[in-house]
């Protein structure tokens, strides 16, 4: 063997801080499966990790120096501390260090993008672009920032190399997400959040406009009046304007006025919210080629991706549901709770909040007060801090504000919760409260 075909036969070596988190771990699945030797580090055990395993990527379970000895990248997140030892035996040794979303930006650039960002709604929203584009035929690669069952690898899709399509979920949480070029993008909605990771609100929206700059067709939606794309939906205006909605346990029946004239949407899921969402998946489509009817159509499987109302548990006897949803922000929360208003309309519903972010708290407190008395009975955890400093406050604000309300001290309490024939209990909030209502469940399933 020559020395010029040992070099083209070795692997290139790529290793991944944190590697369990949802956007690193779809991230490393595409290198695994595009033929680099992947390996990663995450001391927090999760399904991803555990998935990740069974694929044959090495996860370790510590972060030590010897984890990235002879790897060509390191791939990380600015969460990882500069004390990391990974961090610091990457840099002594002259290891390439990348972050995550310079990553994924670099591995998207041979693929016509299809991007949904926004505040609310993007997971959603990217999982029914993908579902439609899949059954249309498009054969998409899919990074997504859930874990959906129309996914070959939850939130990881390996496509097709002839269509060289990618849909992706685009966190604007962070600047540098407005850096990307795709050729199609959803914009779901624009509201002033995760404002502490910009210099200022002109810096905030500056990014979305230069992402829209960079994307060659934006679709926007109309009745926010932020921004208007090429193509763009709503309820009061817009070229795609949703008009009638009907609730039927689950399903729901959308009436829509398209430039091709009055059409009904038939969706398989719940909420306001998520009429709204697939409303813009249909306005960027039907205006870029595809025909309307088939777009309409290709929603009739879908399922919302996990963690967004989730019947995670029902006992038909005693009519106990519990359900499980991401939704962290106050507006997600209220069109939440009054999708469950409508699924179950002569049911008590039950709400269990945990906050995400003491940053969020402090600007949302309030309007958190206000929606969360949609529910019939409220119960309020401590703040999820996702690493940001405490800094003095709590969600007692929250409950304070509401006289009905209990407020939640350590997560371990909810499990002595007693559980009420023909209640719905919702188990809300982006951190760990998930955990927990798992455990719960576990109970309820043996009782």
């Amino acid at each position: 063997m020559g020395f010029e075909e040992s070099k083209r036969e070795k692997k290139e070596k790529i290793h991944f801080i944190g590697v369990g988190g949802i956007g690193m771990s779809a991230q490393a699945m595409h290198e695994h499966f595009c033929g680099k030797e992947v390996s990663g580090s995450d001391p927090y055990s999760s399904e991803r990790t555990q998935y990740l395993r069974t694929l044959g990527i090495k996860v370790y379970d510590r972060h030590e120096e010897g984890n990235v000895n002879g790897v060509d990248e390191v791939v990380m997140t600015p969460a990882v501390s500069k004390d990391n030892p990974e961090y610091i035996a990457a840099v002594r040794n002259n290891v390439k260090i990348t972050m995550r979303i310079d990553h994924f930006r670099r591995i998207l650039e041979p693929f016509k993008g299809f991007a949904v960002t926004g505040t609310d709604g993007k997971s959603t929203t990217t999982s029914m672009l993908a579902n439609s584009l899949i059954n249309l035929g498009a054969d998409p690669y899919v990074f997504l920032g859930a874990l959906h069952n129309k996914l070959e690898h939850g939130n990881y899709r390996k496509g097709s190399e002839k269509t060289k399509i990618a849909v992706y979920e685009l966190d604007e949480s962070q600047p540098g997400f407005e850096q990307f070029r795709p050729e199609y993008l959803i914009i779901t909605n624009i509201r002033e959040d995760h404002l502490e990771n910009y210099r200022d609100l002109e810096h905030y929206y500056s990014s979305f406009e230069t992402l829209i700059k960079n994307s060659k067709f934006v679709v926007t939606f109309a009745d926010e009046g932020k921004y208007k794309g090429h193509a763009t939906f709503g309820i009061y205006s817009g070229d795609f304007k949703m008009v009638e909605r009907k609730q039927e346990g689950f399903r729901q029946v959308v009436t829509i006025i398209t430039p091709w004239g009055e059409k009904k949407l038939f969706l398989p899921v719940p909420g306001y919210h998520n009429a709204l969402n697939a409303l813009a998946v249909v306005t960027l489509l039907a205006s870029t080629g595809y025909n309307i009817d088939d777009v309409l159509s290709s929603f009739h499987d879908f399922a919302l991706p996990g963690r967004r109302f989730n019947v995670s548990y029902e006992d038909p006897n005693r009519r106990i549901t519990v359900v499980d949803d991401y939704a962290h922000t106050a507006e997600e929360v209220e069109v939440l709770l009054k999708t469950a208003k409508e699924v179950y309309p002569d049911r008590k519903v039950v709400v269990i909040f945990q906050p995400h972010r003491y940053t969020r708290l402090k600007r949302e407190a309030d309007r958190f007060s206000k929606v969360l008395q949609l529910a019939d009975e409220i119960y309020v955890t401590e703040v999820y801090g996702a690493f940001e400093s405490k800094n003095g406050a709590s969600a007692r604000k929250i409950v304070e504000a509401i006289p009905r309300a209990v407020f939640i001290e350590q997560l371990d309490e909810l499990k002595k919760m007693t559980f009420e024939d023909g209640a719905v209990y919702m188990f809300v909030g982006a951190g760990d409260i998930y955990n927990v209502s798992q455990e719960i469940i576990k109970n309820l399933s043996v009782q």
